[in-house]
């Protein structure tokens, strides 16, 4: 592709991100800037979130949830919420999704502090 067709390919995903999301994530803003790393993360984004082979829409959406309450990312959260109600999660599934990935968090820091304690006996 030359700079000319490159540029408008952003141009059109970014169009199509803003629609999907009803915002522009900072991620894709930013990384628009350097092609070389938008276009390769955004094909991951769409096939992962937008286009599951495995998945639901709902259940990537939820496992979103669950990754982003483990990570307490807030801006991740406020998107992925509001997906995983768009593609027919509960509040009561979000709920679970949220605990589920908080008690991960959880157990991974107890597992490490754990063994960090077993290592001193």
């Amino acid at each position: 592709m030359n700079e000319a067709e490159v540029e408008k390919e952003i141009e059109k995903r970014l169009k199509r991100i803003a629609k999907h999301y009803g915002q522009m994530p900072l991620v894709c803003s930013t990384l628009a800037e350097k092609p070389d790393l938008f276009v390769p993360y955004t094909d991951l984004s769409r096939r992962l979130l937008l286009e599951p082979e495995n998945l639901s829409k709902r259940e990537a959406e939820l496992a979103a949830v669950a990754a982003g309450a483990a990570l307490a990312s807030e801006h991740c959260l406020d998107l992925h919420i509001s997906q995983a109600l768009k593609s027919g999660a509960s509040r009561e599934d979000i709920l679970e999704a949220i605990m589920i990935g908080t008690f991960m968090a959880m157990t991974c820091g107890l597992s490490v502090g754990l063994r960090k304690l077993q290592e001193k006996d």
